[in-house]
């Protein structure tokens, strides 16, 4: 497996993201435990939860 970080502001991730999941591309948003202000949490928080697959119920 390989990997790419990027590294910005949330808004600059949500670019990214946005441009992967249009085109097809499967990736998961991980928290990388930086040390972020409390709105730029949130902001970050929000791009996992919608640009992660959930995990399969067995």
């Amino acid at each position: 497996m390989a990997k790419i970080e990027i590294k910005g502001s949330p808004e600059e991730l949500e670019r990214v993201a946005t441009f992967l999941a249009n085109n097809n591309v499967k990736f998961n948003v991980v928290n990388d435990y930086g040390n972020h202000s409390l709105e730029d949490l949130e902001k970050y928080a929000d791009l996992t939860q919608r640009f992660t697959d959930p995990v399969p119920e067995k």
